[in-house]
């Protein structure tokens, strides 16, 4: 890696050739070549003078500053010859593309000087290892009409077809009261007298048949001759009856 000599108040010659435009309020786009360049080599001499070691690239950019200020000097014929000399580039263009690359690249680095400050005042949270806690208990208490609801809303949501199909419209199969008395059944039949929401319905229930389940266990509930409960959260809603809960 080469040696890189800092000297002082300035990382380079581009950031002092940048200073020295600043602080003299040129315009960047029509740099006086003869000004910066009397300018420049004046902050070189005095830097020799009090025997400060100058680094190679601050001796190229005056060499540079010299070549162009003597392009600029050189008498420009009245009239252009050729066509393409009306378009000739003016020489001070590659410095200053230059120098605004470089202005902008410090304009970024202190805007990120500035944001690393202000991040040093906030205190950032440890993230939470959610995925890794215990289990939250599900209350022994019947479930809630707000809850069972949102768990039928759910299950309708994964019946839904995922394409659109073509029905006639056709009389009603079973009526709620004659599920009120299937369900009723179902689970005095069963162990412990309960079932699982899903085990009420057929191997592949219709909208109708599972909306019609639905309301039964509604009026089961309104009724009190069941009650829902659910082990833990997102578990399978169990239905039950009220005196073998009691």
């Amino acid at each position: 890696m080469a040696l890189t000599v800092k000297l002082p108040e300035f990382e380079g010659p581009l950031d002092l050739l940048l200073h020295l435009i600043k602080d003299s309020e040129m315009n960047i786009y029509d740099i006086p070549i003869v000004a910066i360049t009397s300018q420049y080599l004046d902050y070189l001499h005095s830097l020799q003078q009090v025997q400060l070691e100058v680094a190679g690239d601050y001796f190229v950019m005056a060499a540079t500053l010299m070549r162009i200020k003597s392009q600029w000097l050189l008498p420009q014929p009245e009239e252009p010859l050729l066509d393409e000399d009306v378009n000739s580039e003016d020489p001070r263009d590659e410095l200053v593309a230059q120098l605004l690359t470089y202005q902008a690249y410090k304009e970024a680095a202190a805007d990120l000087q500035n944001r690393e400050q202000e991040r040093k005042d906030y205190f950032s949270k440890a993230p939470s290892l959610l995925a890794s806690a215990e289990p939250i208990p599900m209350p022994d208490q019947p479930l809630a009409l707000t809850e069972l609801t949102a768990a039928f809303t759910a299950l309708l949501r994964r019946q839904q077809p995922q394409t659109p199909v073509t029905r006639n419209v056709q009389c009603e199969t079973i009526t709620v009261a004659e599920k009120v008395t299937q369900i009723t059944q179902a689970l005095r039949h069963s162990a412990q007298g309960q079932l699982d929401f899903t085990r009420l319905l057929s191997t592949e229930p219709s909208i109708e048949e599972t909306v019609t389940t639905f309301m039964a266990v509604l009026e089961l509930m309104k009724n009190k001759q069941i009650a829902c409960f659910q082990a833990q959260t997102l578990a399978p809603i169990t239905v039950a009856l009220k005196e073998e809960v009691a």
